[in-house]
């Protein structure tokens, strides 16, 4: 999967210029992946998931932990990031994307929600984010 996550930042630094690099500093669930700001500051924090057969994957969880693993990543954003928790995948060869902190206060208002679901039906296309991003480098 690191190779997968590599692949994509490569991508994603060659077709819209962003600057990704790994946090040595990353232990435990802090994302490893940070898109770097003009200044070389950390601007936020990224999981490269895959979609397949209705699932998304990450180095972050397993297949039969996903909910306990995504509620533990927003838990660290909330609790030790000061920096936006991007999660990205690419869904119909588009980029989706969506923010931890739009999830975790969909969490908070309906606790039996479907992650999987609210995910995928509420990720945006990454060039219309892209634009508010690049924006704040």
């Amino acid at each position: 999967m690191n190779e997968f996550e590599n692949k994509e930042c490569h991508s994603l630094a060659q077709k819209f210029k962003l600057h990704f690099e790994d946090a040595i500093f990353a232990k435990g669930l802090i994302p490893k992946k940070v898109l770097l700001d003009n200044t070389r500051n950390i601007h936020s924090y990224w999981v490269f998931c895959k979609y397949s057969d209705g699932t998304l994957i990450s180095n972050y969880w397993q297949e039969n932990s996903f909910v306990d693993s995504l509620k533990s990543l927003l838990s660290v954003q909330y609790s030790e990031l000061d920096r936006p928790l991007f999660f990205i995948f690419n869904l119909d060869n588009k980029y989706k994307i969506i923010e931890g902190n739009e999830i975790r206060e969909e969490i908070l208002a309906n606790p039996n929600l479907d992650l999987t679901d609210y995910i995928l039906c509420n990720a945006y296309d990454l060039i219309d984010t892209l634009l508010i991003i690049k924006k704040q480098l």
